[in-house]
């Protein structure tokens, strides 16, 4: 595959490069240009975090049976443009992370650790907290004082 990656900021292209980003665009004006400069035909998924607030935008640049995975939204109720999803005949995935099967989930662990073994430097972490610390946790999640990932060790 060939992935495009959307950032923020200009401080979080290299971490989607080194998350093995093919191409990284700042979210900007012009998006969806850029998008399909880079993808003419446009893009087969898009695997979204803000659903409601870039439902326009992937509609756009959705290429024809391309499908959107979500898990995340910014609003409970999105309105989505059903006419150009419909004519792309989109597919799309919504995803409650409590809800995926357990099998799923051991899957996309092995495989996370099969990058890893193969020479992937994984993403960067922050901070690590020991599970009775997970309250502090929380707190760095909600106030990041530094780029990166945080995690918890459950030993």
């Amino acid at each position: 595959a060939r992935v495009i990656a959307v950032v923020r900021s200009d401080a979080d292209r290299e971490i989607a490069f080194q998350a093995g980003a093919d191409e990284v665009l700042l979210a900007s004006d012009g998006l969806a240009a850029q998008i399909k400069n880079i993808a003419p035909e446009g893009v087969q998924h898009i695997a979204e975090v803000a659903f409601a607030a870039n439902i326009e935008l992937d509609a756009q640049v959705l290429a024809q049976g391309g499908s959107i995975a979500s898990y995340a939204t910014d609003s409970p109720n999105p309105a989505i443009p059903f006419w150009p999803l419909a004519f792309a005949n989109a597919s799309l995935f919504l995803i409650g992370s409590d809800d995926v099967p357990v099998s799923v989930k051991i899957n996309a662990s092995q495989a996370i650790n099969h990058c890893l073994s193969s020479g992937w430097a994984g993403l960067p972490i922050a901070e690590e907290f020991a599970l009775e610390d997970i309250a502090l946790a929380h707190e760095a999640v909600e106030r990041p004082k530094k780029r990166g990932r945080i995690v918890l060790r459950m030993v």
